[in-house]
């Protein structure tokens, strides 16, 4: 699932700033949503950007912020795969993102890098942490916001890694709603089919 699916994306969402938006975007829409959901929301976002319905909340803001900011957020994540940064400095930023915070900027760098991962509500209930352990205040500094970043990036790799939670979670959604998904492989490949990439 992970090797055979992230691997595409990584590769889509090298390909240029405008391909990484939407993989971000994807998990922007994914918050507080159903996975099957997605594809439908992404498509309205493609065709309409900020009047998408889908938009709520932080959403809006969230959208707006990437899509005026496509260029330093591609160039971050290249230069963390260039060695030029930490991963953890990588995840700040893409935490920064109206709405996104610690765990989704964990989902877009587990689909961009190959690393981390999104330790989202499903994973907190099936490891037993707590929803407010890596949540952080408006006035957070820098270096404790790096701190709680570095932190997850730890937790992530404590848990298995990128590869483990990615198809683990996968396989319970898929035992979670059995009448929704075939199994754990179709949940991986609609990450893909989401974006337009052949699975």
């Amino acid at each position: 699932m992970f090797k055979q699916h992230q691997v595409k994306i990584e590769i889509y969402a090298d390909e240029s700033p405008d391909n990484l938006a939407r993989v971000i975007g994807m998990v922007l829409l994914s918050i507080q949503q159903q996975w099957t959901t997605i594809g439908k929301q992404l498509e309205d976002l493609d065709r309409l950007g900020l009047d998408s319905k889908f938009l709520f909340g932080s959403k809006k803001a969230g959208w707006d912020y990437i899509t005026s900011n496509k260029v330093v957020l591609y160039n971050y994540i290249q230069d963390y795969k260039q060695g030029k940064i930490s991963i953890a400095e990588v995840l700040v930023e893409l935490a920064s993102i109206p709405g996104i915070a610690i765990v989704k900027a964990g989902f877009i760098l587990q689909l961009t890098t190959g690393k981390v991962g999104c330790l989202d509500c499903h994973n907190l209930r099936r490891f037993d942490l707590s929803p407010n352990v890596f949540k952080v205040g408006k006035q957070i500094s820098y270096n404790t916001f790096l701190k709680k970043a570095s932190l997850y990036v730890i937790m992530c790799e404590k848990l298995g890694g990128s590869e483990y939670l990615w198809d683990s979670w996968c396989n319970a959604l898929a035992d979670k709603y059995p009448n929704t998904y075939k199994d754990g492989n179709e949940v991986s490949a609609l990450h893909c089919k989401y974006l337009g990439i052949a699975a």
